[in-house]
């Protein structure tokens, strides 16, 4: 549990607002830039967007079997567009958040120092693949665009739905690249706080 240091004026009374959280910030210490970036997260409205709309297209799909025996074909294409972006979009929010699938069994076997090497090490990793993947992900839909391939129902080019991969590995790049900046920047400082890309400050 964190530990509330307070102060105290000329009267031995205690402001209720004056406060430090030991290892973090409060809300009144962080910049506007700083609450601006942890409360803005477009990640987060887009995906809750594309799952409200993959709920209200099934929604719409079921009803229309079930009661007027029919279907529609195009509700069932763009949902799975969709779900597609709502899992990338989900993604990035992970990797924003830094709370992404990682296997850390092996962290209680080493000492902190090392487990912070190590994490650097891996997220370093991370960014090439991150790169790799963004790179050939954006040759890949920009011969779609060169060769377009349409989609069955809906008659659009299929480069939009394919661009959804090098946007999200680009995006997941950019956070990973800032993530192990703080890692670094903590394990000089001796910091044993969480690093989330949200609290942008640097």
């Amino acid at each position: 549990m964190d530990k509330i240091c307070r102060f105290q004026n000329m009267k031995g009374e205690v402001p209720s607002e004056v406060f430090i959280l030991s290892g973090k910030r409060s809300m009144k210490q962080l910049s506007k830039r700083d609450r601006f970036f942890k409360y803005f997260q477009p990640e987060s409205y887009i995906a809750a967007f594309l799952l409200l709309l993959l709920t209200v297209l099934l929604s719409i799909q079921v009803f229309v079997r079930f009661v007027f025996a029919g279907g529609l074909a195009w509700t069932e294409e763009l949902s799975r567009y969709a779900f597609v972006w709502a899992i990338y979009f989900g993604c990035i929010l992970g990797v924003k958040e830094n709370k992404h699938i990682r296997v850390t069994a092996q962290f209680l076997l080493m000492p902190k120092r090392m487990e912070k090497i190590t994490l650097i090490i891996a997220d370093v990793v991370w960014i090439v693949f991150n790169g790799v993947i963004a790179f050939f992900g954006f040759n890949f839909v920009i011969s779609f665009f060169r060769f377009p391939f349409i989609s069955q129902t809906m008659g659009f080019n299929l480069a939009w739905v394919y661009a959804i991969v090098p946007l999200a590995y680009g995006l997941m790049l950019i956070y990973v690249v800032i993530l192990v900046y703080k890692r670094i920047k903590n394990f000089i400082k001796n910091d044993d706080s969480k690093v989330v890309v949200s609290e942008m400050s640097v």
